[in-house]
């Protein structure tokens, strides 16, 4: 791993790589080049911070290149309101066209996905997408499967998630489970303390990345139920989630076949000031 680098051509001797690093390992005073003993290295995480902030683009932090750093474009930032648009814009997709996501756009949408926060900068999400209605037909199976026994191995969820009436409406054809989408994105994340959220950022950054896309998501709440319970195993196997891993977040995808045309009510937040 390269040490923290610095082009004292283009440093000013600002101090801001400094200030902004999250683990405070860049020792700088405004007038002097910043540096980082290898010690203090070891405790980077990565997270480019202070390259992101140079105003020069002059320093570059342990493991990472200055030439793999792109240039912002202000450009091609939308305005507030079309960003509010967009947010209150978004709607729970159920209904999608019979038509495939090419995958070059899927890759697209993953690539952009992978900017979401992590806990610690670990960046250690990884994606399961499927790409065929018959894939997440199969999983969906797998879902209505475990849902049969849950009465039995877990009464309380059972009852909690109206198990009955799920595999109900699936015997009479009806898809309550992935809603007919024809893709399916999930979120695998080691299982700790931050997998969970990690997964659902990013799960979250996927579906406003996809809908100024035209692209319509749902979450799988049925699935991600599915993906945590001990008598889910097929579940999970099917996916190929490791014995240290979790699905955490699940995105049922594809072109909506309506489009919203209305922004309804909502309830108004709750805040409490202080």
């Amino acid at each position: 791993m390269n040490v923290f680098t610095v082009d004292h051509d283009l440093c000013r001797k600002d101090g801001i790589c400094a200030m902004v690093c999250p683990v405070h390992i860049i020792d700088a005073e405004v007038g002097a080049y910043p540096t980082m003993d290898k010690h203090k290295a070891a405790y980077c995480i990565g997270c480019g911070q202070c390259m992101a902030f140079c105003p020069t683009q002059a320093c570059a932090a342990p493991g990472l290149d200055r030439k793999d750093c792109q240039i912002l474009r202000p450009e091609h930032m939308p305005t507030a309101e079309q960003v509010e648009e967009l947010a209150v814009s978004r709607r729970s997709v159920r209904n999608f066209k019979n038509r495939n996501i090419p995958r070059e756009q899927f890759e697209r949408l993953l690539a952009a996905a992978r900017f979401a926060p992590t806990a610690k900068n670990t960046q250690n999400l990884r994606w399961i997408v499927l790409e065929s209605r018959e894939q997440v037909v199969r999983l969906a199976e797998l879902v209505v499967d475990w849902l049969r026994i849950l009465p039995q191995a877990d009464a309380t969820l059972s009852e909690g998630v109206h198990a009955s009436g799920l595999v109900s409406a699936w015997d009479k054809g009806i898809d309550v489970i992935t809603r007919t989408a024809p893709h399916l994105a999930v979120v695998v994340a080691p299982q700790w303390h931050w997998g969970r959220t990690d997964s659902a950022i990013a799960a979250t950054y996927l579906e406003l990345l996809a809908h100024a896309q035209g692209i319509g998501c749902c979450w799988g709440g049925y699935l991600c139920t599915a993906f945590e319970h001990p008598a889910a195993q097929p579940v999970r196997d099917f996916l190929g989630v490791g014995p240290d891993e979790m699905a955490y977040a699940a995105q049922m995808m594809g072109y909506p076949l309506f489009k919203a045309k209305a922004r309804p009510v909502r309830k108004q937040p709750d805040v409490t000031w202080k």
